[in-house]
């Protein structure tokens, strides 16, 4: 169902401490516990005694104590301690490696072995000097192909999104869209057009703009938007609203997604009333997007989106991530068999 050898955003790293976090990811439950020194661990969130969930428990020095019938583990998922009688040898609970980088928790669910740092996505932004960060966490009753589809097209700005990011440029101007490797880019150069709601707040444009969307997709669910507007025919960076919008769209179940998502920008960085007006806006913009994604997904449940019978220029760059991950999917699959 979902890609197991891969990173996933699990949590923010403030979300994990002392007290047990249950949370399912990718199809599979998770509980999370910070030790006395900090360290963040990730267990499969059952007791290997009568299964009951973990995350139910209590962590107790560097350990996790079931809240059913008390057996201990400890940060290396080993039994340490069973009431009344001595640690089963061998008994232990699955643990999976984690990474803290960039103000975000990540787990890799597959082979241990295989856990190497350097397949995260680049999202240095997040913690990078001269960058002012600021994000959220939405919960979408969607699956998260919908929301790579949703991001990967963003001609529904236009539409969707009008009062704060959306103008008719989006939907006019055509996208390049390219692929390499398992990355897939669409970037629309939108030259001479007005100037969206959310961009006059933020910079004050009071003339036609200059507007770049460079988004990149890294499976299994990143998506890194480049957003750069200038004054028309300037190129003036002094006047630019340059940010990034990082997306990672970490699969739930089949029909649920947790959207962990980043906006750092490099204007106006000290400015803090600026951080909570780009919060409560972007936020806003994705709540429209999270009502038409929950609708779309109570339909496609219903009818497969291969039943369409309209295709547009647009659907290039949702099209080649599905097939980047169904092929990865195919690959990971043969590995199992093997």
């Amino acid at each position: 169902m979902f890609l197991k050898n891969q990173w996933y955003v699990a949590a923010w790293a403030h979300e994990i401490g002392r007290a047990p976090l249950g949370r399912r990811i990718a199809g599979e439950p998770i509980v999370f516990y910070r030790t006395e020194k900090g360290q963040p661990v990730a267990f499969e969130d059952r007791c290997p005694h009568r299964l009951a969930p973990l995350s139910l428990g209590t962590v107790i020095g560097d350990n996790l104590r079931c809240g059913y019938h008390g057996a201990s583990y400890g940060p290396d998922g080993t039994c340490t301690h069973v009431p009344g009688n001595p640690p089963p040898k061998g008994a232990r609970v699955r643990r999976y490696p984690l990474v803290e980088k960039w103000g975000w928790t990540w787990i890799w669910l597959g082979v241990p072995e295989r856990s190497d740092e350097a397949l995260l996505p680049d999202f240095h932004w997040q913690s990078e000097p001269g960058w002012a960060p600021v994000g959220g966490t939405l919960h979408f009753e969607a699956h998260y192909q919908l929301l790579i589809d949703n991001l990967l097209d963003l001609s529904h700005e236009a539409f969707l999104h009008a009062n704060t990011i959306g103008n008719a440029a989006v939907a006019d101007v055509p996208a390049q869209t390219t692929s390499e490797g398992n990355h897939v880019r669409v970037t629309r150069l939108m030259q001479d057009c007005a100037p969206p709601p959310l961009f006059v707040k933020a910079r004050g444009f009071t003339s036609n703009i200059d507007r770049l969307q460079d988004l990149l997709f890294t499976p299994p669910c990143y998506i890194t938007i480049t957003v750069r507007a200038t004054p028309a025919g300037t190129n003036d960076l002094s006047q630019a609203l340059q940010w990034q919008v990082l997306n990672a769209l970490t699969p739930e179940t089949d029909t649920t997604t947790h959207y962990f998502w980043g906006l750092p920008r490099q204007f106006l960085i000290e400015d803090r009333e600026m951080d909570a007006m780009l919060e409560a806006a972007i936020t806003r913009t994705f709540i429209e997007d999270q009502a038409m994604l929950e609708a779309q997904q109570v339909v496609t449940q219903e009818r497969s989106l291969d039943e369409r019978s309209l295709l547009t220029l647009a659907d290039a760059g949702p099209t080649r991530a599905r097939g980047v991950i169904a092929r990865l999917m195919r690959e990971e699959n043969a590995e199992v068999r093997q």
